[in-house]
């Protein structure tokens, strides 16, 4: 299960008043939420039953007692945050920043929900064409994506200029897939992306690190990437790892349901190489 405080950071975005209080009681009484009842916590903090329970499913827990045995799990975890110091050696910077990278990738693949990664295959198995867009860092990402599934039968669709990911984007049609990266969700020419899929009724995929962010309530399916921000990498360089792994995770598993065809373009690439040469 995802480190706790970690799942807090991805899906603060749009927390409601009393959600935000709630998240700072449990990240200040850790050890004390885990040995309170849901009715206790609600006299603690006086705060509902209902949003207690709600706030707990926000964060993609089934319950409360879920949401509890995270938190314990976090306790016994005791991992402290690294911290990059410029006194280190570059021995010791790199152990740092391997260290956060592992971190990112080990609370990410917990995040991850086994229903929307299923759902994001059967979307991208009975697409005629994927669009893969993102902006800034995020189109790193997106590339990837489109060099991993020229390898399919699927026809993948990438510019790295926002016009022509909207000229792309309006191309696509509601047997077509768009798969969006986005680091906070909130990327203005991401939104106009969005809009597109939403007009032309695009099945939308999304990948980002705020899972209540204003994109996510527009995607289909979100997938979303968990960081820790360090004074020197901020969190959206830990995310970029953790989102081209998830990038990675749904090419997999769409080799693994065309692997005949898969392996057969791969030869036939392998073999022009070699005529060429």
């Amino acid at each position: 299960m995802a480190n706790f405080n970690l799942r807090l950071q991805a899906y603060q975005a749009n927390f409601s008043d009393k959600e935000k209080e709630l998240a700072q009681f449990l990240l200040k009484n850790q050890a004390q939420t885990t040995q309170l009842t849901i009715s206790e916590l609600s006299h603690r903090t006086n705060i509902s039953t209902a949003t207690i329970s709600r706030f707990a499913k926000n964060l993609g827990f089934d319950n409360f007692q879920a949401l509890k045995l995270c938190i314990a799990q976090n306790i016994e975890t005791n991992n402290p945050h690294v911290e990059i110091s410029p006194a280190d050696s570059p021995k010791t910077m790199a152990k740092k920043i391997f260290k956060l990278n592992v971190d990112t990738l080990n609370a990410t693949e917990n995040a991850l929900n086994g229903k929307d990664l299923d759902q994001c295959v059967n979307l991208i198995l009975n697409t005629k064409k994927l669009g893969l867009f993102g902006l800034g860092a995020s189109n790193i990402v997106a590339l990837n994506g489109f060099h991993k599934f020229l390898r399919t039968t699927i026809e993948p669709i990438y510019a790295s200029d926002f016009h022509m990911q909207l000229m792309e984007a309006a191309r696509l049609s509601k047997n077509d897939v768009m798969l969006l990266v986005s680091h906070s969700g909130e990327n203005r020419d991401a939104l106009a992306l969005a809009e597109v899929a939403k007009e032309r009724n695009i099945p939308l995929i999304l990948i980002t690190s705020s899972a209540n962010s204003t994109l996510s309530k527009k995607a289909d399916v979100t997938l979303v990437s968990v960081a820790e921000e360090s004074l020197y990498r901020p969190d959206a360089l830990h995310a970029l790892i953790a989102q081209i792994s998830i990038m990675d995770t749904l090419f997999m598993m769409i080799a693994i349901k065309t692997k005949r065809n898969i392996a057969t373009n791969i030869r036939h690439e392998i073999d022009k190489t070699r005529n060429r040469q």
